[in-house]
């Protein structure tokens, strides 16, 4: 009788912690495609894992000091670092520029904040084959108007220093909407007190900003730094569309060099050691950021 009676509660959720029974599938969920694969990901790190070979002995932290004395693992570091840097301060910038226009009332706001979002809801494989077609040296219409305009014609995707800052625009013009819809949401949300106060003592509209609207928005500036931070850092699918890392590895990342390590060498035990210091970096260096803007205080 009280098994029945328990079930019955479980069933009708009115036992004593209903949430743990609702979070439970989740927790199972992410469970399985979360944390095994990590840990399968950590036991493949620490052994000789060739997909060419039978035989998988453990080596220990011999994979990652073969990654961190690895040059191209370096330089991996650094174009990803440049990819970071290069794309996110210009993200924040246009992404609250876009919020506060979209924050103004006029005539067709409602079809702008659409037109804004396109670039970010379509499929960045997609983006990936438009861009190539667009920046093709012979064919592409990018070239045509640079010849439009008495402008030499660029192979932009085969030029070592070009084609880093090429992928870096396309990534800046994809989702700085995706930053500027975080910012408005922060933008909406924001008290009218301060502002009407501030009116009242005579505050320019540059002053409200820079001591109202500015400190108000930090959290979601943060917040989007966050997003932006491991989205960027771990950057795979328009690279490899577009330029595959090359030319030479001038735009490869340290994504696109476990792919290769892994599926391209067949060398697991170091693509996986790879993804493992990725994921330090990614969770040591947002815990950093969060903390020192406040937010997990």
């Amino acid at each position: 009788m009280n098994f029945r009676k328990k079930m019955l509660q479980v069933l009708t959720l009115e036992s004593p912690a209903p949430h743990r029974i609702l979070l439970a599938p989740m927790v199972i969920l992410l469970f399985t495609i979360t944390i095994i694969p990590t840990l399968f990901a950590v036991y493949t790190s620490l052994h000789d894992y060739r997909l060419t070979e039978i035989d998988k002995p453990f080596v220990g932290l011999k994979n990652f000091s073969d990654v961190l004395t690895d040059g191209r693992f370096w330089n991996s570091f650094l174009n990803t670092g440049t990819y970071i840097i290069g794309a996110l301060i210009p993200q924040l910038i246009i992404g609250l520029s876009l919020a506060l226009l979209m924050n103004k009332n006029f005539k067709g706001n409602k079809i702008g904040k659409s037109l804004f979002l396109l670039p970010t809801i379509t499929t960045p494989v997609v983006i990936g084959l438009i861009f190539i077609m667009m920046l093709d040296p012979q064919f592409g219409i990018i070239n045509y108007l640079l010849t439009s305009l008495g402008l030499p014609m660029q192979t932009w995707l085969s030029n070592h220093n070009a084609a880093i800052w090429v992928l870096i625009g396309i990534d800046i013009w994809e989702w700085s909407p995706f930053v500027a819809l975080i910012l408005f949401a922060g933008l909406q949300s924001l008290p009218q007190e301060p502002y009407e106060a501030a009116s009242v003592d005579g505050a320019s509209r540059w002053q409200s900003f820079f001591h109202l609207t500015l400190p108000f928005l930090s959290p979601y500036i943060i917040i989007a730094c966050i997003f932006r931070f491991m989205d960027t850092f771990k950057w795979f699918d328009t690279i490899y569309v577009m330029t595959k890392g090359g030319p030479g590895t001038s735009t490869e990342t340290m994504n696109m060099y476990a792919y290769m390590t892994g599926f391209r060498f067949l060398d697991m035990g170091h693509a996986a050691a790879i993804s493992i210091i990725m994921l330090i970096m990614i969770i040591v260096l947002s815990q950093i950021i969060a903390k020192k803007s406040n937010i997990l205080r």
